[in-house]
């Protein structure tokens, strides 16, 4: 704890000198564009960035897509040249690999990686011709000092077939930050949380073994977001789990609601329309994806709570990314998806250009380490630390 409150008054005396830094660059030597930021934060405080990388200038489905990683040893001062984790072939299921998922454990120095692959665009995807899933995990060589990945690992068939027996057609995960419960362990692991974009909807699975087989969260055959589209969850104070799904100008939010947290039981409630709750997030940004993350914090007068963050295109249009908050101080602040969609108290406008998808990570000096995508040129993929101080304007800090 002593060396992370160092770190942090060091960020916080000189951080303008490294504030913001450009990890992949459109418009780079290549020529290709970079998409899709995912990043986490290892145990031993590694930050890894991901991003695709477009040779075939799109989506996966129409050609080669890389995914690409940078590593900081020193929370996000400096960090290591580009590395290719994934490579397409440009033929097959190799023929590319995108929108990362990611995920660090809490307690090993491993990763968890869950993308997209092959030669199929979701919007053609079916049930018998589905967009591939893959996983694939990384181990820390202390010798080396390099995360090692393994092959990655067909789970296609599993997701698709197993969970929902071929019934939602095109699917894939929410980009980003996969979620690791804090509270439910099942054998080595922390539950870890996903959230599913399908032709039939929003779905949530959850991994016990770190990614490896996976099991819906409530029911397989009925959504708990029909509406949504890219979406993306997190885990209550209470151990609940709350769905994030991009929609026209605000969220999707619902919640599931465990009987039993081991067993994996229980049922979602009513998906709401944050643009329809009192005082909830309602912009004028078109559907993107985005970013929720909970955190232990304290207010500025010392009293110790719990705040959620929302990152999403202020708008007009995919611009001015933002991230929103609220404090979750009581029970009845989230017992209700109504009630979490309700009475968001400000926000912190990150980009004031052209910017889209973003994510983020609690680092290991106490900042949030934010990724997303900024112009010019469709996009940059940008980092920048930030302190939950500066978003909140002094009213709370990490604890």
């Amino acid at each position: 704890m002593k060396k992370s409150l160092l770190a942090l008054a060091f960020f916080t005396a000189f951080g303008s000198a490294f504030s913001q830094t450009t990890l992949f660059s459109t418009g780079d030597s290549t020529g290709h564009p970079y998409r899709i930021p995912a990043i986490a934060t290892a145990k031993n405080g590694d930050i890894i960035a991901l991003s695709d990388y477009r040779p075939c200038g799109n989506d996966i489905g129409f050609g080669r897509v890389d995914i690409l990683m940078r590593i900081s040893k020193d929370h996000g001062r400096t960090w290591s040249p580009v590395t290719t984790v994934l490579q397409g072939t440009g033929e097959g299921l190799s023929t590319g690999y995108g929108d990362a998922c990611l995920v660090a454990d809490a307690n090993r120095n491993e990763l968890a990686l869950v993308c997209v692959a092959g030669n199929v665009t979701y919007w053609k995807a079916t049930s018998q011709n589905p967009q591939p899933m893959l996983v694939t995990h990384a181990s820390y060589d202390k010798k080396s000092k390099q995360w090692i990945w393994g092959k990655p690992v067909d789970i296609t068939k599993q997701v698709n077939d197993t969970i929902f027996g071929g019934r939602n057609g095109g699917m894939f995960m929410g980009s980003g930050r996969i979620c690791q419960s804090k509270r439910i362990k099942v054998g080595k692991y922390y539950r870890l949380y996903a959230a599913l974009c399908t032709h039939k909807g929003n779905f949530v699975i959850y991994s016990d073994d770190f990614g490896y087989n996976w099991k819906a969260l409530g029911d397989a055959t009925i959504s708990c977001a029909p509406k949504g589209d890219e979406p993306k969850c997190e885990e209550l104070p209470d151990g609940n789990v709350v769905l994030s799904s991009r929609k026209d100008g605000g969220r999707y939010f619902n919640i599931f609601r465990y009987t039993n947290q081991k067993a994996a039981t229980g049922a979602w409630g009513t998906a709401v329309d944050s643009r329809e709750a009192k005082g909830g997030i309602a912009n004028t940004g078109t559907p993107c994806n985005g970013e929720i993350m909970i955190l232990p914090v304290r207010s500025s007068s010392g009293r110790k709570t719990t705040l959620v963050l929302q990152s999403i295109p202020a708008g007009p249009k995919r611009s001015n990314v933002t991230i929103y908050w609220k404090e979750l101080d009581a029970p009845s602040d989230y017992d209700t998806p109504m009630h979490f969609a309700e009475d968001w108290q400000g926000s912190y406008q990150v980009s004031y250009l052209g910017s889209a998808y973003s994510t983020m990570t609690l680092q290991k000096d106490g900042r949030i380490g934010f990724f997303y995508e900024e112009e010019p040129q469709w996009y940059q993929m940008v980092y920048r630390p930030l302190t939950i101080s500066q978003i909140t304007q002094g009213k709370y800090t990490i604890r």
